[in-house]
């Protein structure tokens, strides 16, 4: 594998997004991670019939970038290739208030229903040691039905770029260390 030199680039006109690189292998997914999944929904979701609905509330699902932000953590996440997924394990953070919330959003299913569409959603092939539901395309669950915790969750890199106000200046994404490194090209507002 060749290193990657970043001494040609001249162009001080952009914000370097450092952001971690993930080296998991793609694996058929056990079916020991999917009861393991199973069992945690099942819990959690008979957790949520015991609850008095006073007494736990939901909130929305986290608004995600928009704009040239989200072109940006788009390429940033593509490049890190779920390096912060790992913590997802075989759970994916799914808890009550989430749970909860997917139930609110969908008044038709019931926890049967609800127990199916998670479980249907695990890909054929997952990363090793990285979050079940992280498969080749990245994450196979869409933003309505992450945790909280995965909706509102960027590395320190991404979050320094969206927090830092300048998301209209030219960027450039680095991605991992070493001879791992990899790089997007400049991208432009």
């Amino acid at each position: 594998m060749r290193r990657q030199d970043f001494r040609n680039e001249t162009d001080d006109d952009h914000l370097p997004v450092m952001v971690p690189r993930s080296d998991k292998v793609l694996i058929q997914t056990p079916p020991e991670r999917v009861r393991r999944l199973r069992r945690h929904l099942i819990v959690t979701l008979r957790a949520i019939r015991r609850m008095k609905e006073t007494g736990r509330s939901t909130s929305p699902a986290s608004p995600e970038p928009e704009g040239f932000a989200a072109r940006v953590a788009g390429t940033a996440c593509g490049l890190c290739k779920g390096w912060c997924c790992k913590n997802g394990e075989d759970d994916a953070f799914l808890d009550e208030p989430t749970l909860l919330r997917v139930r609110r959003a969908n008044p038709a299913l019931n926890a049967r229903a609800v127990l199916r569409l998670f479980v249907d959603l695990v890909p054929a092939d997952a990363y090793q040691g990285s979050c079940i539901f992280h498969g080749k395309q990245g994450c196979t669950l869409n933003r309505s039905l992450r945790s909280d915790v995965c909706n509102s969750y960027f590395c320190g890199g991404l979050q320094n770029y969206l927090a830092g106000g300048d998301v209209a200046t030219p960027a450039v994404v680095i991605a991992g260390e070493g001879d791992k490194m990899r790089r997007s090209p400049i991208l432009t507002p």
